[in-house]
């Protein structure tokens, strides 16, 4: 309870950032899979880079872990590949440095899943409405960690608003609410994670 009571108070301060980066990060999803199918080669570089992004030395385990259908550990590795790279690595951790960094990271990931997904026929288009609450809840948790981005420089150069003695301490309050908004992420990137393992697992 004292979890989710916390993420609730985040949510609620912070309502209006919120809702800006949700319309913001769909609305870029979804202008990309619009447009991508119609500009002249750039359906061709979205496929190119996500063979390469899924060929990476690392991703290349999970991959490996999809083909041999256990799904255990499909789930396991998935979520793990998610938390770290997608949320820690390029979002919140770079962003404990440059501000604000979350937000152009997680808008540039939409960018290139746009590129990726853009449907080129419409049995493609079906597909991806099939799968398209997959896509919502997994984004989801990227908003949220894009979330604690805004939240934290806010509370470092609007302290006094917070009622805080300096920057400093509402950067500690920053990271502070960051935690606040991790258990969150993690039961959405769990839960996406094991979706995905069981359904291709069903289907292949």
């Amino acid at each position: 309870m004292r979890t989710y009571d916390g993420l609730r108070s985040v949510l609620r301060e912070n309502r209006r950032a919120y809702l800006l980066l949700n319309v913001v990060v769909y609305g870029v999803l979804i202008a990309m899979m619009i447009v991508t199918p119609h500009v002249p080669g750039m359906r061709e570089v979205g496929q190119g880079r996500r063979e390469a992004f899924l060929n990476a030395p690392v991703l290349s385990i999970v991959t490996d872990a999809y083909a041999s259908g256990d799904v255990m550990t499909t789930t396991l590795l998935t979520f793990l590949a998610n938390l770290l790279f997608a949320a820690l690595l390029t979002t919140t951790l770079p962003s404990l440095v440059i501000p604000f960094f979350g937000v152009a990271a997680t808008v540039w990931r939409v960018v290139e899943i746009g590129m990726w997904t853009a449907p080129a026929t419409i049995d493609e288009g079906i597909a991806v409405l099939a799968v398209a609450p997959v896509f919502v809840i997994e984004i989801q948790a990227y908003v949220l960690a894009a979330l604690g981005s805004v939240v934290l420089w806010r509370s470092t150069f609007e302290h006094r608003r917070r009622g805080l003695p300096s920057a400093l301490a509402g950067y500690r309050a920053g990271i502070g609410d960051n935690l606040r908004l991790y258990p969150a992420i993690v039961v959405l990137l769990l839960g996406i994670a094991l979706i995905e393992a069981v359904t291709y697992n069903l289907l292949y």
